[in-house]
This record gives C-alpha cells, sequence and structure tokens, in this order.
C-alpha cells in the first residue's frame, strides 16, 4: 500500500473510531434511537394494531391521532395519586367499556424487550371489578404467546400489572396484545402506559456497533 493510500485508509479508520465513541457515548448515557426510553423504561412506540371500539373513557374512540394516548410514559394521573378521575386528571387512556366483548389492542417496541431476570413488562391500567384480559406478547407480530392475564380492580383506581418472559423467546419482544376475556357490567379496563425492560448497556452497544458495521459494508 502506497504512502496516499495508507493517508486514505487511516483517516477512514479514524473516522469510523469517531462514530463508534460518539454512539457509545450516547448509548451509555440513555440516548438510543428509540425516544420513549426514559424513566427507567422502554415505552411503547405506537400502536400496531387495534379492534374498532377502543377509546377513551370518555367516549373517543382510539385513532392515528389519538394514539399516543398509549404510547410514552404514563400520563391519565396528574396529581399522582393513583386515581384517574380527579378533576386535574387527563382522560389519556384507551381501552374499552363493559358491553364491548372481542375487545383487542397491539403495541409496537422499536427497541426490542430483552427476557432479563426478573419482570419484564409493566402494565399501567384501571379496570372495574369484573374485567379480565390475556396479554401475548411476539417477537415479530404473527406468532403470539401467552405471557399472563388480567384480573378486575377497584374501579377508577390505578395500578401497574407485571409479567415475566420467562424464556419463553429466543429473540427479544416487539409486540405486546392484550385482549378481552370478560364482558359485561363493570368490566371495562382501560390502559395508560405499557412498559418493558431496558436493554443493558452492553446490548445496546452491540446494536450501535451493528449499525456501524452495516453503514462500513455499504460503503
Amino acid at each position: 500500500m502506497g504512502k496516499t493510500g495508507q493517508k486514505g485508509y487511516v483517516m477512514i479508520l479514524m473516522r469510523n473510531k469517531t462514530i463508534v465513541a460518539t454512539l457509545v457515548a450516547l448509548t451509555l448515557g440513555g440516548a438510543i434511537a428509540s425516544a420513549e426510553i426514559s424513566e427507567s423504561a422502554n415505552w411503547a412506540n405506537e400502536v400496531s394494531n387495534h379492534s374498532a371500539n377502543i377509546q377513551n373513557y370518555g367516549g373517543e374512540l382510539l385513532g392515528p391521532t389519538t394514539e399516543w394516548w398509549l404510547t410514552g410514559p404514563a400520563d391519565c394521573d396528574v396529581n399522582e395519586n393513583g386515581y384517574a378521575w380527579d378533576p386535574e386528571d387527563q382522560d389519556t387512556v384507551g381501552g374499552w367499556r363493559g358491553g364491548m366483548p372481542n375487545e383487542t389492542m397491539t403495541m409496537f417496541w422499536e427497541t426490542a424487550i430483552p427476557d432479563l431476570p426478573g419482570d419484564d413488562l409493566t402494565v399501567y391500567l384501571y379496570s372495574g371489578p369484573g374485567a379480565g384480559a390475556d396479554v401475548f406478547a411476539s417477537v415479530d407480530g404473527s406468532l403470539f404467546e401467552l405471557i399472563g392475564t388480567i384480573a378486575g380492580g377497584t374501579e377508577g383506581y390505578l395500578r401497574e400489572e407485571v409479567f415475566d418472559f420467562a424464556g419463553v423467546f429466543m429473540d427479544d419482544v416487539q409486540y405486546i396484545k392484550v385482549a378481552r376475556t370478560a364482558s359485561g357490567p363493570q368490566t371495562g379496563m382501560f390502559f395508560d402506559a405499557f412498559a418493558g425492560n431496558v436493554p443493558e448497556p452492553g446490548s445496546l452497544l452491540l446494536l450501535v456497533l451493528g449499525t456501524v458495521a452495516v453503514r462500513r459494508r455499504r460503503r
């Protein structure tokens, strides 16, 4: 290799090292690609699919302009007292009322949820005492596995339900689906937020390095 070629190689190497160093710093600082990693949680990024009658408590239907009700950190309990119906609280939830059977809702994560020791998913919600739902997880959005159930609670009082993937999946999870299992009086269920585990720094670093490698191959 001549001097000109050596110089060009060194410049490319230095540039790639700079890219890696910058991305590693961002990763370890928590500023990875998904803007929904905050408050030590990996929040759902979008509603992938839902049945026709998903709505907030006031009756407004979920749609493209209102999907933010269910993405990002929990936000319906403004005064954080665990009760969702105070005058200052927001109706930023999505779910189903008592008389609507067979409702489903699927959430999507840009940064997939890893299976780490302990609980992997937290769902923030409130529901009537007769409510019930199955909770499914999927790697690819097509094949779903049951990971647990949600039973009724005290109407209006927010709570957290946690789920452990428990080695069911070979790869990280990107889809969570909730499916109604009870209908009739006092079976309404409304969801405020969905939070997954944050990948460990080493895993995030591998994602970053993979991105850099793809860029180098393209060049």
